[in-house]
């Protein structure tokens, strides 16, 4: 079903823009663990406090970001992480038929032994390998900026409460002391993991949307309007479900519902690393088990580049112009 040369075509196509995004991403959540080591703990939480009315628009609670693991796991939630993913996404997914159609070279691949088939799925392979690849460079950067990163915390001086009263006396007249170290005795890797898997499935969704758009048009460019006009008429749909209680029913007919790698590291910080590969035991704020939010969004893709192989493979493809 996938054929080695066109493999190899789609590789060389789309070395460029994974080696532009891969790079963006690695050297962006590698600095982003760095930028969290700037931040005393204290004052960080003392700022944050200011702006809880604002909360609701956040991906989890503001307590949890008063911890490391959850300030360094909002990595997968920046919007540098989330552009580059859709651009890998949205570039590829497009570019299987339309593009092909609009440089007019699809009727002379298509004219060599190769189905129809084999060229949609080996297409797919190598877009799916290409964002599996991103969401591990993103991984692979946080884990390199928590093992090379020093934090720098304030160590009150020891006092007793007094009882009843509920009042801190200082045993030591000395001030309040700082001591430096290894944001990886802090911060477990391991944690991340689900959140990986979140961001992969997301992509993988967004694939198989562009894909099935690119099946059914003839023009790349307007493959592309037709997927970011949904992007964006979701992305609205979001916040607008966030920002007032009367729309909250739309929280429920958007795929950004199911993006959840935040609320995956609370879990894990909470119950362990097996939490949010859970099926059994739903989310605190969820009607769903963790596991079930990303594979609903790998069905979807799933279901969307199965339209997009029966489309390509029915329809009449116009003469190159």
């Amino acid at each position: 079903m996938f054929h080695r040369i066109l493999i190899r075509k789609y590789i060389g196509q789309s070395s460029m823009l994974f080696f532009a995004c891969g790079a963006a991403l690695f050297a962006f959540a590698w600095v982003r663990v760095w930028v969290v080591s700037l931040l005393d703990m204290a004052q960080f939480q003392t700022i944050l406090e200011q702006f809880r009315e604002f909360e609701k628009f956040a991906p989890i609670d503001f307590d949890a970001l008063f911890t490391y693991p959850g300030r360094v796991g909002m990595t997968f939630d920046e919007p540098i992480v989330i552009f580059c993913t859709v651009i890998w996404c949205f570039a590829r997914g497009s570019d299987v038929v339309s593009g092909e159609l609009g440089r007019g070279t699809l009727e002379m691949t298509l004219a060599q032994p190769v189905s129809r088939s084999s060229l949609l799925f080996s297409h797919a392979i190598v877009s799916i390998g290409g964002l599996a690849g991103l969401c591990l460079l993103v991984w692979a950067g946080v884990t390199m900026g928590v093992h090379f990163t020093s934090v720098t915390e304030s160590v009150e001086p020891p006092s007793f409460r007094l009882p009843w009263v509920n009042m801190d006396i200082p045993l030591s007249l000395t001030e309040r002391s700082t001591v430096t170290v290894p944001l990886s005795e802090r911060v477990d890797v391991a944690t991340y993991t689900a959140s990986t898997f979140h961001l992969f499935c997301f992509g993988f969704f967004l694939l198989g949307l562009a894909s099935f758009f690119s099946s059914i048009d003839r023009y790349r460019w307007r493959t592309v309007g037709a997927v970011v006009s949904v992007y964006v008429a979701q992305l609205v749909m979001f916040g607008l479900g966030k920002a007032a209680e009367s729309l909250q029913w739309l929280l429920s007919l958007t795929f950004f519902s199911c993006y959840k790698p935040q609320k995956m590291t609370s879990l894990v910080g909470q119950d362990g690393l097996a939490a949010p590969w859970s099926l059994t035991v739903t989310l605190p704020d969820g009607a769903l088990p963790p596991l079930v939010y990303p594979l609903l969004l790998v069905a979807l893709g799933a279901l969307f580049y199965l339209l997009a192989w029966t489309c390509f493979c029915k329809r009449d493809l116009p003469a190159p112009l």
